[in-house]
């Protein structure tokens, strides 16, 4: 396990050689798409960019309207993907999404989704730089998975739309690099069975299972829910010899829909999760203290995470004919818990004269509605209008607690460290937004999207003083700020022809402020810190081709620049203190591009898909940015900014083919790589490239479908982020098989 990290000359000439089999693929089957436009295909691909037989249809714009349409950057992936695929999780989503990157710590419950090199700075309890949604409303805030999604945003999922760049004007808050929009299966008037059972090489088992019942002529019922339990893993205890990354979670969920075909349908969703998992001190390689990336050496107590969340969506959609009115509402309760966290081994500490014990907690509740009502875009003229709110409560505790024996003058550092925190932050948010569009004529069109939106955030802290040598105590303290945005976009489509589409956007966005909830001694005046803003210009072209012979080709291409105000970035302020904190280091500038295509091509009487993407980001600082870094004023001035990548690759493709008795033959490989950048902005840690494969075979019928898979076929392993002094690694090889039906 503990291969070499380095892949040197050879890692690039793989990733180069993918790109080249990439393009000359995508090329040679431009051709035969380009023939006869008059006809679509006959299936839809199961690859990250999906090829449907007729157009792909997003909410990029709070409506439903061809991908072709909207004058943005925008990836699809369907549950058939998904499946082909095996994405289970937000780590495999980002490796097939152009100029996504994973910010994680270890467990799923830290990770974040960063798009287009913003998101340097996070911390547990900070805002995404990515809007989250499930089901169009936004869902993030708070910690212990606040920032992104977990098993039950995953379970029964139609489709992922990612929506790249600013977008503050329609999605608001938190949509600096882009929105991700999470699409669960609705009711539907027809009775069917769904269900899913899988086993791979770590020993978990996995299993889901929904039915859709209708109950009156246009009511039905969709319940069902998950259940995974992984009872080996890859991180070793080398004292017990337990697997440290074993983890449980299950959820259900229901949802009741009415008047399904109609001009007016609701659908309310219960749905309710549990999950128990490791913790980042025990996944994480302390680099002085832990030889293998994979065991722990010397390890006092083994972290556990255990997570339960309660959440309830309502939406209502009445067409007008013309128009659409849209009310969603949703309410999320949260509880989430880490105890025993070994913090000496974290900190690089081994004495056996000095025991340091992490634990840390939450109780989150979060509510949020938003009414919009808008044309459904036929005529020259297009508009929407709209208003939301949300208001959250985050109590947060954190009690650093343990054994210190030595003389002051030796344990003054580490006795500071013993403390218990208290914390709660409060948020009420609204905002109004609207869109105006016009057909100039009928192959030009102009938009503008605006918001208006107010935060205001209430913060209040508590330190309590656990070591009677010390005197950090800090008595309770409150903190209040408000913050209020204007979020415009302007952008304009041309179609060139029926398959060619050019498209240019100005977009802004921002990213709240807030507070760091564990300050640093000695910097409390440092608790708050300030919102970020971003300012991108974007140029893209978007193709669709199909021909006579059922072939399809689809591709977009999007560069862009942007310039981010007030970066918000993690630090350690002093060099005797391993917190982190969030600061405001100054602006900086990120450019680069994307590239997605795809295409489907019969193959006698199956049919062979090919997608793929290809993307560059690059950012300095401007004049003036600096940061506090362990004591220490580093200048960042032209300096390269974190998180973004020289490149990143994906190439998937697949090949369906009947083997006769109405049973297809299914063959889909994946391949991943990325390269260059930094992790962080003082430049000391440079991100590891990684390349992966992946690669699934099976057999499917009219209702079933089975398929083995491998996971990371050539064991790469690479370091996904490295947080004070210690190394967190993507997974090695997996192998396994799932059973799907759908009745």
């Amino acid at each position: 396990m503990a291969k070499a990290l380095n892949y040197g000359s050879i890692h690039v000439l793989r990733s180069s050689a993918a790109l080249g089999a990439l393009i000359i693929a995508c090329a040679a089957a431009t051709p035969a798409c380009a023939q006869d436009q008059s006809s679509s295909a006959s299936e839809s691909p199961s690859a990250s960019q999906t090829v449907p037989e007729g157009e792909i249809l997003v909410q990029a714009r709070r409506r439903s309207e061809s991908i072709e349409d909207v004058p943005a950057s925008v990836s699809v992936l369907t549950d058939d993907d998904m499946e082909r695929l095996n994405v289970r999780d937000v780590a495999d989503y980002t490796r097939q999404t152009p100029g996504a990157i994973l910010i994680s710590s270890g467990p799923q419950y830290l990770n974040d989704i960063a798009l287009r090199g913003q998101g340097g700075g996070r911390l547990g309890f900070s805002e995404s730089t990515t809007g989250i949604y499930r089901d169009g409303i936004y869902v993030a805030g708070g910690g212990f998975g606040g920032r992104s999604y977990g098993d039950i945003d995953f379970y029964d999922v139609e489709r992922v739309e990612v929506y790249r760049g600013p977008q503050g004007a329609l999605y608001g808050r938190s949509a600096v690099g882009g929105a991700v929009n999470v699409i669960s299966h609705k009711p539907t008037d027809d009775f069917e069975v769904r269900g899913k059972v899988g086993y791979n090489s770590v020993e978990e088992l996995q299993t889901s299972a929904t039915l859709n019942l209708p109950v009156a002529s246009t009511v039905a019922l969709r319940i069902g829910g998950f259940y995974n339990d992984q009872k080996q893993g890859f991180y070793l205890d080398q004292v017990t010899g337990r697997y440290l990354d074993t983890e449980k979670s299950w959820g259900v969920r229901g949802i009741l829909g009415a008047g399904i075909g109609t001009d007016s349908t609701a659908n309310l969703t219960v749905e309710y999760s549990d999950s128990e998992a490791p913790g980042f001190t025990s996944l994480g390689q302390n680099v002085a203290l832990d030889p293998d990336p994979f065991v722990r050496t010397g390890l006092d107590t083994t972290d556990r995470v255990k997570i339960t969340q309660t959440q309830m969506l309502f939406d209502f959609t009445h067409n007008f004919g013309g128009s659409e009115l849209v009310i969603v509402a949703n309410y999320k309760g949260r509880q989430g818990d880490r105890v025993g966290a070994d913090f000496d081994h974290y900190s690089s500490i081994r004495n056996p004269n000095i025991q340091l014990i992490d634990d840390q907690g939450e109780r989150f509740e979060r509510y949020g509605a938003e009414v919009h009502w808008g044309s459904t875009g036929n005529g020259a003229l297009s508009w929407l209008i709209g208003a939301d709110f949300q208001t959250y409560e985050s109590n947060i505790y954190s009690n650093r607690h343990g054994t210190v024996v030595g003389t002051p003058a030796a344990t003054t550092t580490v006795r500071r460290q013993l403390r218990l925190d208290n914390a709660r932050e409060d948020l009420f948010s609204y905002s109004a937004f609207g869109l105006l569009g016009y057909d100039l004529t009928d192959r030009l069109n102009v938009t503008a999207e605006a918001r208006f939106q107010v935060d205001s955030k209430k913060f209040r802290f508590q330190r309590f003083d656990l070591d009677p040598l010390t005197n950090d105590a800090i008595p309770l303290t409150f903190f209040d700020q408000q913050w209020t945005r204007f979020l415009p976009t302007v952008s304009v489509n041309y179609k060139v022809s029926d398959e060619v589409t050019l498209y240019g956007r100005v977009a802004t966005g921002y990213r709240p402020g807030g507070f760091n909830q564990t300050p640093a001694p000695g910097f409390f005046d440092r608790v708050p810190y300030d919102p970020e803003d971003l300012t991108q210009g974007e140029l893209g072209v978007k193709t669709v081709f199909r021909s006579s012979g059922g072939s399809v080709f689809r591709g977009q291409l999007a560069v862009y620049y942007g310039e981010t105000r007030d970066v918000q970035q993690t630090t350690t302020l002093s060099s005797t203190n391993p917190a982190f904190t969030l600061e405001n280091i100054g602006d900086n500038r990120v450019y680069g591009a994307e590239l997605e295509l795809a295409a489907l091509v019969p193959v006698g009487v199956g049919k062979f898909t090919l997608s793929g993407s290809a993307s560059t980001s690059h950012g300095t600082w401007k004049d003036g940015s600096s940061i506090l870094f362990q004591g220490t004023v580093l200048d960042l001035s032209g300096k390269d900014t974190p998180r973004a990548r020289d490149y990143m690759i994906t190439l998937n493709a697949g090949m369906t083919y009947p083997l006769g008795g109405g049973i297809d033959g299914l063959f889909t490989a994946s391949y991943q790589a990325a390269g260059g950048g930094f992790d962080d902005a003082s430049l000391t840690r440079e991100s590891e490239p990684y390349s992966t494969a992946d690669l699934s075979v099976g057999v499917q019928g009219k209702n079933w479908r089975l398929l083995g898979f491998v996971k990371n076929v050539t064991n790469d392993i690479y370091r996904v982020v490295s947080v004070g002094g210690n190394n967190y690694y993507n997974n090695p090889r997996t192998w396994g098989g799932t059973l799907s039906f759908n009745w």
